[in-house]
């Protein structure tokens, strides 16, 4: 029996060590020398500042940018908020088309975007973390950001041309947060 506990004990000390340290380290180590970029969180920089990253969307509110779609997540936490709560969590609205809440939502969006929407412009994505737009959603959105921007419309849809996506799956996209960067460093 005491020879069995032994042995129990045994394994049980190698497996941890196997699976909870040498496994992880050396997928971390893997990560780090072939894609420092993705799995660093594929973060965007501007003036060796973080700005945010490829992957997690934030919320634009000033007619100056583009829009990215609607959540339930608060994306936009200041530090204090990211060490009090570990940052932002997924989760969408998981609104049902019956619900009234969606319904007063899209058109409170409607509303306040104007009558030519797409549908993820009024809708959110299943995680509530979607960093990227439709291109359709983006070239609604071109007169308002000229408008607001002083800017030509031309100009804004070079920047969704020279950032879209393709996908057999899915619609063409575009990243919210790479145009508006773009658009800030249009003169």
């Amino acid at each position: 029996m005491i020879q069995t506990i032994r042995k129990s004990a045994g394994l049980m000390i190698v497996m941890f060590v196997l699976c909870g340290l040498l496994f992880p380290l050396t997928v971390t180590a893997i990560g780090q020398i072939t894609f420092p970029h993705q799995a660093n969180g594929s973060l965007i920089k501007q003036d060796g500042k973080v700005i945010g990253s490829e992957l997690i969307g934030q919320q634009w509110h000033s007619p100056k940018y583009f829009h990215g779609r609607i959540s339930a997540v608060n994306y936009n936490m200041d530090a204090q908020q990211v060490k009090d709560n570990g940052g932002p969590a997924s989760g969408g609205s998981n609104l049902a088309n019956s619900n009234p809440q969606l319904k007063q939502r899209v058109e409170e969006t409607i509303h306040k975007e104007g009558n030519y929407l797409t549908n993820d412009a009024v809708s959110a994505s299943g995680s509530g973390l979607d960093p990227d737009i439709t291109v359709t959603n983006a070239k609604a959105q071109v007169k308002r950001i000229a408008k607001a921007r002083g800017i030509n419309q031309v100009t804004i849809e070079r920047i969704i041309q020279h950032n879209k996506q393709t996908s057999p799956m899915t619609e063409d996209y575009v990243n919210v947060l790479k145009m508006n960067i773009e658009l800030d460093k249009v003169k």
